[in-house]
């Protein structure tokens, strides 16, 4: 079925959104400026899409005056004034500004993979605690500290009478200790350790094989697990202690870069959200990749230099794609085995059925 000029696409969830953002957002009268939204609020279906879409609105009403959402909305303005879609003009600006409505109200409604969490593992002292791939997991050690796992991350902790040792083995996590001067608390991933009393920090192996140690609050120390030239003389040589809101960057034994980080975006996974601001697409989808066991896969590099800005859940990729779609003259295809494929609009509508 091929929707007229003016009448959205026949799908109900899609189509509140799209009354919910060009009626509600646009024209305060809505209501009594419209009939054709009677006409289509009388299909059952289409009025318990409204009616749910509506009380997730209010839900989540604070993510719609996020900064980043309203660059959203704003792009998707712009983009539908210039683009001139063939759905008309009207539903092309709804269907843009849904796709931010969309976004947002998919961050109240979080929901991790429903794969099984791997059983915790205790061998010689040793506890193993991982995630699959879209699952989060707080997880409360014996001290009193807390551990929140990111998607497909793996640690081990061994606690003696004198020191608290975790190994991240990979993905990332976020600790927020428990403060005991006379253990202490101490991080190893690969090449780097970190030492931490009563402070939160997150360290994320990255897929480059980068080492990423960010310092929300208190104090941290970061140094080599094994010192190397003058560091095994002079340890300090090889020590970097970060302030909050700073975050170091290593690759392997070599460099060490300190930068001031954007805490709330670097964070964000901790509430089940990604924050993009102005990211090329490339990066967005290899962070969204992280998330979902379906890829997603940008081959044109046209593509890939595009800029995102939003909020989205963790949770569903569905919503990044969409907003994609609405925001660009993309269009996602899913190829046999499960990956999404991303290209210009008008090449794939040229292909046959």
């Amino acid at each position: 079925m091929i929707a007229r000029r003016d009448q959205p696409p026949p799908d109900p969830p899609q189509e509140a959104a799209i009354w919910w953002a060009t009626c509600r957002q646009l024209d305060p009268d809505w209501f009594a400026a419209d009939e054709r939204f009677e006409v289509w609020l009388d299909d059952p279906a289409n009025s318990e899409a409204w009616h749910a879409i509506d009380r997730r609105i209010e839900q989540v009403g604070a993510f719609a005056t996020m900064p980043e959402v309203r660059e959203m909305r704003r792009a998707a303005l712009e983009l539908a004034r210039v683009r001139k879609r063939s759905i008309g003009p009207r539903w092309a600006l709804g269907t843009a500004l849904a796709a931010s409505v969309l976004a947002a109200i998919g961050l109240g409604s979080l929901t991790l993979s429903p794969r099984a969490v791997p059983d915790i593992a205790t061998v010689d002292n040793v506890q193993r605690f991982a995630t699959a791939i879209g699952q989060r997991r707080d997880i409360l050690l014996d001290d009193g500290s807390k551990v929140t796992l990111n998607t497909d991350s793996l640690v081990e902790v061994r606690y003696s009478a004198d020191r608290r040792d975790v190994r991240l083995l990979q993905g990332e996590a976020m600790f927020h200790v428990a403060k005991n001067t006379a253990r202490p608390f101490i991080v190893s991933a690969q090449s780097r350790q970190v030492t931490a009393l009563g402070t939160a920090f997150d360290v994320r192996i990255r897929q480059d094989g980068h080492i990423q140690v960010l310092l929300v609050e208190g104090k941290v120390r970061v140094e080599p697990v094994r010192h190397n030239g003058l560091g095994r003389i002079i340890p300090a040589l090889d020590r970097t202690e970060l302030s909050p809101g700073q975050q170091l960057i290593a690759e392997g034994q070599g460099e060490v870069e300190v930068v001031a980080a954007d805490v709330e975006r670097e964070t964000a996974w901790n509430r089940g959200a990604l924050i993009f601001r102005g990211d090329s697409l490339g990066d967005a989808v290899e962070e969204v990749n992280r998330y979902s066991a379906m890829p997603l896969m940008v081959d044109d590099p046209t593509i890939a230099r595009l800029k995102v800005s939003g909020i989205f859940p963790t949770a569903n990729q569905a919503d990044f794609v969409a907003a994609l779609e609405a925001l660009y003259p993309v269009r996602a295809h899913k190829e046999e085995g499960g990956t999404i494929r991303l290209t210009w609009r008008e090449r794939l509508d040229r292909q046959p059925d």
